[in-house]
């Protein structure tokens, strides 16, 4: 685990408060956004990733998942964070679920590993309930978008431990889903 500083310390703090606030007052998403970043962000913090990506980590979601806008983000955090989250964000404008994400994943890749890691380390918490999905065909959705991700960005973070975990869990969640089908 990656220590940080009392001055980075704060900067974390201060980015879970903003998901908070943000999320509590504009929040679209039933699903547990707020526990689902923070457990994101601590991920890439055990694994020693650096503040802005874990602060990254820590507002994913907001732009579709709340009235928050990058401009928002911008003025909070900077350029650099703002892009990522944004890069991070899937067009709802797009009604393919399949295009949107596809879609989104070319500009994770135009914004460079770092928003790859924070992906790849998203679809990692994300992959622990695909199982609790009840529609079949749903979970089928949800692991070829974790096995579509996992050769996107193979060339480019394929030695980051998180690629790797992802792999694994991904390794097993296709197998099973492939069980289920026979």
């Amino acid at each position: 685990m990656k220590y940080i500083s009392p001055a980075e310390g704060h900067e974390l703090d201060r980015a879970i408060g903003f998901l908070v606030k943000r999320y509590s007052q504009t929040g679209k998403n039933p699903k547990p956004v707020v526990s689902h970043s923070i457990r994101v962000a601590i991920y890439l913090l055990d694994y020693g990733y650096d503040l802005d990506l874990v602060i990254t980590a820590v507002l994913h979601d907001l732009i579709e998942d709340s009235d928050t806008t990058k401009d928002d983000i911008l003025l909070a955090f900077g350029t650099k964070i703002a892009d990522w989250v944004d890069a991070l964000s899937f067009k709802t404008s797009i009604e393919n679920k399949e295009a949107r994400y596809k879609e989104m994943f070319d500009r994770i890749k135009l914004a460079g590993r770092e928003a790859l890691i924070v992906k790849c380390a998203d679809i990692y918490s994300n992959s622990f309930y695909i199982r609790l999905v009840d529609d079949m065909e749903k979970q089928s959705f949800l692991v070829s978008k974790l096995k579509y991700f996992l050769d996107f960005s193979k060339e480019l973070i394929q030695e980051e431990i998180v690629w790797h975990e992802l792999a694994e869990q991904g390794r097993i969640e296709i197998e099973r889903i492939a069980t289920l089908k026979v």
